[in-house]
């Protein structure tokens, strides 16, 4: 794969797991504040989605896309081997990982790490 692909590809992943991160962090806020149960709060939820969510994610898509792209492009201009763009990548998707697991399963990883380095 040329460098060019892989550079559209990784700003595209890194673009999704940001938006969709985010979106996580924003559905999160909003159930803690609704007090609905059952299928209100199901209705409630979806309501959201549609006359919310659908346009803030088209533009949180957008501007995770330009943010994944600068923090690449700043990536390759830090190392100055060729490998810039895989280093950039590689630390944003550890990051990411690191988010994911500790909104989506509750899983601390950087204390794992310590305990394992203690």
């Amino acid at each position: 794969m040329n460098k060019r692909k892989f550079t559209q590809y990784a700003i595209y992943a890194v673009a999704v797991l940001c938006a969709a991160l985010i979106n996580e962090y924003i559905i999160r806020y909003v159930k803690k504040h609704i007090d609905q149960q059952g299928y209100l709060l199901v209705l409630i939820d979806m309501l959201i989605i549609v006359l919310i969510f659908a346009p803030a994610f088209a533009l949180v898509g957008k501007y995770t896309k330009k943010l994944s792209k600068s923090y690449l492009k700043t990536s390759k201009k830090i190392s100055n081997s060729s490998n810039g763009t895989l280093l950039g990548f590689t630390v944003a998707i550890i990051i990411l990982f690191i988010l994911y697991a500790n909104l989506r399963h509750n899983i601390n990883v950087l204390s794992d790490i310590k305990g394992i380095l203690s």
